[in-house]
């Protein structure tokens, strides 16, 4: 039950706004009020206090101009079926009726997801849920930049340095590695450097052949990427080809617009003459070379007019995949046909905080067109792996932890590590004496990675370590599904109950307190776009249920039926909740 309803079933003032409290079930601030009334708060809240009445009240006391109160856990679960009609139901904020473009993973052609990628696909998930939880309509994009110098690299390896196309491997765990070799190549021998911008020109000339080469990588090596990412169940709308950006002469009618406009301008300066730059804040960017070719800068703003409907062109797409929902992953094409895609009135464009100074640029210059707060950037902090981790993965290293480099070849690929984790989880079970099945340890070892990346605020560096993720006992996805499956067994095993007339005792209702506050947990987390608030309250309700089983007998109990609906409660939370962060369950750990 939101705290709005509670507010109206208390019969509450309009004003009170209800958060928990350390000293009862809920509580609101008189502070606020009392002063605009020319009151004293102390005296308001204890007037305040003596009119509430309520069948769900308990009791109701003024402290320091706060009104704490206790409610009637059984009465609320008598009327308003607090514990055993569980439900989701939408949240009411700034999102809500709004048409959202939601943009995040935009991960190079070239290589395989690692950990770091899959933040980003993991936070941008949980965002598209979210927004869809406050009644926005959402759509869901992946840019797809293709016409880079890190695609470059795979064409002049395959192209140049006589690699071989053919493998038995997934095409973008090998295309990593052909990365890598030809990264190191470029130590080697520096003239293939002109190699790379010599194929860059090329992508940016529109010529044929090299395009119709880049057209079979990309998409060899996107259809492998989405193969994990759909396994992950990410959902996409659109994937938007930056070739296609470039090629249907987006890119050009941006700055044209921006030149007309006096946003852009070409530059006199010594250091850009020739390039075309903008003045953002005070500072100059650069947009372009003084060869007219486009730096990337250039194509996020030509994107992003785009899906605020600055420019009059139109993207067409044709199918290009399916969801794990069966539903249509669509792809830019000259081939497609014009999407009759709603206007927006927001954005979201996820990218690690390296990327903040850019895309704070790219909003400055969007707002100019589409209003204040119409273009947001969210920034997150990378992904590293501890330095055991890096042992138990075979990498060496001297450091406390290590960073992600693709160029470099120090990447930790999300297909492997999974793979790894499953193989782990299987080998603990057997230690135990359990038999673990391959597709169960499978989804464990995927709830590992996901709900150990996502605990952490967006704002923090994550450092991977895989015993902490996969601890019985410490705040991992194993610990969550192990109190779930506890939950489980115990329903199992009880016979059918009749939930009437339940009266709740002193430590029920302490556990109790800590489930009425699942709703108000995921309303933050959602109207503030914050996984990481989910991660800790299902950690939290966690320790409280496996407090509460070592000290309360619950089968054979003559308060049976009260604690095992809150054994149901607890059950139905954590299935509600871990549906927010993508983890799927499992009946047995």
């Amino acid at each position: 039950m939101k705290f709005q309803e509670i507010r109206e079933k208390l019969n509450l003032p309009d004003w009170a706004d209800i958060t928990t409290s350390q000293f009862s079930d809920i509580s609101f601030s008189c502070i606020g009020y009392a002063k605009s009334k020319g009151k004293d708060p102390v005296l308001f809240a204890e007037e305040i206090a003596k009119k509430i009445g309520s069948k769900y009240v308990r009791k109701a006391v003024a402290l320091n101009g706060y009104v704490n109160i206790d409610l009637k856990f059984d009465e609320l679960e008598k009327n308003e079926k607090i514990l055993s009609k569980i439900e989701i139901k939408s949240v009411k904020n700034s999102f809500s009726g709004k048409t959202v473009r939601l943009e995040h993973t935009s991960v190079n052609p070239n290589k395989a997801l690692h950990i770091g990628h899959m933040r980003n696909s993991y936070i941008g998930e949980f965002m598209r849920k979210a927004l869809i939880y406050s009644s926005a309509n959402v759509i869901t994009s992946n840019f797809i930049e293709d016409t880079g110098a890190q695609v470059a690299d795979i064409i002049v390896g395959f192209k140049y340095l006589n690699k071989k196309m053919e493998t038995t491997e997934k095409f973008d765990l090998y295309c990593s590695k052909i990365y890598k070799e030809v990264n190191e190549d470029y130590e080697k021998d520096k003239s293939l450097l002109e190699k790379r911008k010599e194929v860059l020109l090329k992508i940016e000339a529109g010529d044929k052949d090299t395009l119709e080469f880049l057209d079979s990588i990309v998409n060899k090596v996107l259809l492998a990427q989405l193969s994990t990412l759909i396994g992950e169940r990410i959902k996409y709308n659109l994937l938007d080809l930056e070739r296609y950006i470039l090629g249907e002469g987006i890119v050009k009618a941006a700055l044209d617009k921006l030149m007309a406009e006096g946003i852009a301008k070409v530059s006199e300066s010594e250091k850009n003459k020739g390039c075309i730059v903008s003045n953002v804040d005070g500072s100059e960017i650069t947009l372009t070379r003084s060869d007219g070719t486009s730096l990337y800068i250039a194509k996020d703003i030509a994107y992003a007019m785009i899906k605020h409907s600055i420019l009059e062109e139109k993207i067409k797409y044709r199918k290009f995949s399916s969801n794990f929902d069966g539903t249509d992953i669509m792809i830019s094409s000259r081939d497609g046909n014009e999407a009759n895609l709603q206007k927006i009135d927001i954005s979201f464009t996820l990218t690690d905080s390296a990327q903040n100074a850019e895309q704070n640029a790219v909003k400055s210059i969007i707002e100019r067109f589409a209003g204040k707060d119409s273009y947001n950037h969210y920034g997150y902090e990378p992904v590293s792996i501890s330095k055991d981790t890096a042992a138990y993965l075979g990498i060496a290293t001297d450091e406390k932890f290590m960073r992600m480099s693709g160029r470099k070849g120090i990447t930790v690929e999300f297909d492997d590590l999974a793979v790894k984790i499953k193989n782990r989880v299987i080998e603990e079970a057997e230690k135990s004496g359990r038999k673990m099945d391959e597709e169960s340890a499978k989804k464990i070892a995927s709830n590992v990675i996901r709900y150990y990346i996502l605990r952490f605020s967006p704002s923090k560096m994550v450092v991977f370590d895989i015993n902490d993720a996969i601890s019985l006992k410490g705040d991992s996805a194993v610990y969550i599904n192990y109190s779930y499956s506890r939950a489980l067994s115990i329903l199992n095993k009880a016979s059918k109950n009749d939930y009437n007339n339940i009266s709740f005792d002193e430590n029920e209702a302490k556990f109790i307190r800590e489930i009425f506050l699942w709703e108000t947990v995921l309303d933050n987390a959602v109207s503030n776009l914050k996984p990481n608030l989910v991660c800790e309250y299902l950690h939290k309700i966690s320790d409280v249920f496996n407090a509460f089983y070592e000290k309360n007998r619950i089968l054979g109990d003559t308060r049976e039926k009260e604690r095992l609906l809150l054994v149901i409660a607890f059950k139905t939370v954590v299935e509600s909740l871990s549906y927010f962060i993508g983890i799927d369950l499992v009946k047995r750990i």
